[in-house]
């Protein structure tokens, strides 16, 4: 944990024994500050999602990918002022920031760490809007956000948002009686509304279409080019992409990094069938968003590959891959 705004005695005081509405500090994710004439510009010729749809009153959901359309990240990009905001985990980001500053030196495009500004954190649990409306922000509809004092609310899904606050309102708001959670808790949430993020393990090894993205309105297939388009839009059209993202569940002591094994039963072996992207576990009781077979179905037995082998259920995913 860095950040100037969440002490080592405020992070440690945060629970996973909560209800109904919470907050919680988000101190791995991190922010980017994209300014100069040309942000949108350049931006939009980097990332799938569509700059030119973006307004004050929405924020953008979208990947950066390679040249084969791996992806170097996925984040949420909203507007402040003339400048550009990206958050995502830390991982990815600064994998995407060294890729757009090494490209940025022929637009007119700048680039500063947000950290340094915003604080981020996460808003979920039952009667989430309660919570909202305390904040100040008026309830904004998934995919649209909130502004109130210089903060902004992303309404990621129904009772889910990212809030973005700056710095000395941060460190204000920790020393009040809300409800705060440990990170884990709204991470667990996360994984449940079928979102994901990129840990270091997994940058560079995944095309967008294998974390559903698609499903989340994060690639544009009407945009024009951006690099690794070639590989996301032969995906869709000519359905190269045979893997997807799925959630899954286990009651276990177990956390597992990003790129654990997950197993297949065929018979009486097992064999690999896919990979952790994501894993949370909360008062033992495990979420996972993996990357499987696009064919896996709630009826195969599948295992975490580790010491105890805990068996996973397949949870449904809350859109449509269709």
């Amino acid at each position: 944990m860095h950040t100037s705004w969440l002490t080592a005695e405020q992070y440690a005081s945060l629970s996973t024994q909560v209800k109904g509405a919470f907050i919680a500090p988000l101190p791995a994710f991190d922010s980017l500050l994209v300014s100069g004439a040309d942000n949108r510009k350049y931006l939009q010729g980097q990332t799938t999602c569509d700059l030119d749809s973006l307004t004050d009153d929405n924020f953008l959901h979208g990947a950066h990918c390679d040249a084969k359309g791996k992806m170097w990240s996925q984040f949420y990009l909203a507007s402040v002022g003339e400048q550009l905001i990206t958050v995502a985990f830390r991982d990815e980001l600064s994998a995407s920031t060294t890729q757009w500053k090494k490209f940025g030196v022929f637009s007119k495009v700048s680039f500063e760490a947000g950290q340094q500004h915003y604080a981020v954190f996460g808003i979920g649990g039952e009667d989430a809007h309660s919570l909202v409306s305390k904040l100040g922000f008026t309830l904004p509809q998934p995919g649209s956000l909130s502004r109130h004092q210089d903060a902004l609310l992303l309404a990621l899904a129904p009772g889910h948002f990212l809030l973005l606050m700056p710095l000395n309102a941060a460190k204000a708001l920790m020393t009040t009686s809300l409800p705060f959670a440990a990170p884990n808790v709204w991470l667990a949430q996360h994984i449940q509304h079928g979102f994901s993020y990129l840990e270091q393990e997994l940058i560079g090894a995944l095309v967008p279409q294998m974390l559903n993205l698609q499903a989340l309105d994060a690639i544009s297939f009407t945009k024009g080019c951006y690099i690794g388009q070639e590989t996301v839009a032969r995906m869709k059209y000519r359905g190269g992409n045979k893997r997807a993202a799925y959630i899954l569940q286990a009651d276990t002591t177990e956390l597992p990094a990003a790129g654990t094994d997950i197993e297949l039963q065929l018979g009486d072996n097992w064999r690999r069938t896919g990979q952790v992207v994501n894993a949370v576990n909360v008062n033992n009781q495990l979420w996972l968003i993996a990357v499987l077979p696009n064919d896996t179905t709630a009826a195969d037995s599948l295992r975490l590959a580790s010491d105890s082998a805990p068996l996973l259920q397949i949870a449904p995913l809350p859109y449509s891959l269709n």
